[in-house]
């Protein structure tokens, strides 16, 4: 019997949900509301970046990435300096605060991927690494 796409579909989005109600997601989702993502972002991005490079690494608004930007400033986890080159344009960077706080972050989120995979046993967290990898290359490929 061959099982409905939609209906796992929606199973998947059950499942999704449930994952969002885990005690560490919980923590991580209200401490952050996107900032997360830009220090994630700056981490990886040689430790800083201009906000058109973040709205569109981020696919967001400007709008919204000045906000977030305005936000992160006052609690000094980044700065915002002219751009040497261009008097334009302001660079974005990780402040001392910003980068022991994504340290910090990427270190928790390891650990509990960690747990995770263990408890899903080798063969389970390969299989389920493997279908995340599968699902990135169909989502990127388009």
């Amino acid at each position: 019997m061959s099982e409905n796409y939609e209906s796992m579909a929606s199973e998947l989005l059950q499942v999704n949900e449930r994952m969002l109600q885990v005690p560490n997601r919980q923590q991580l989702a209200k401490l952050t509301k996107g900032e997360c993502f830009v220090l994630n972002y700056l981490l990886t991005h040689n430790v800083q970046a201009h906000p058109g490079d973040l709205s569109k690494g981020l696919a967001v608004s400007t709008a919204r990435i000045a906000a977030l930007l305005n936000r992160m400033e006052e609690k000094r986890l980044i700065s915002r300096l002219p751009d040497p080159c261009n008097n334009r344009q302001v660079i974005v960077s990780l402040s001392p605060h910003g980068l022991e706080l994504i340290q910090e972050i990427r270190r928790e989120v390891l650990a509990a991927a960690a747990q995770m995979l263990e408890r899903l046993g080798p063969e389970d967290a390969r299989e389920y690494i493997r279908i995340q990898k599968k699902i990135i290359s169909n989502v990127t490929s388009k």
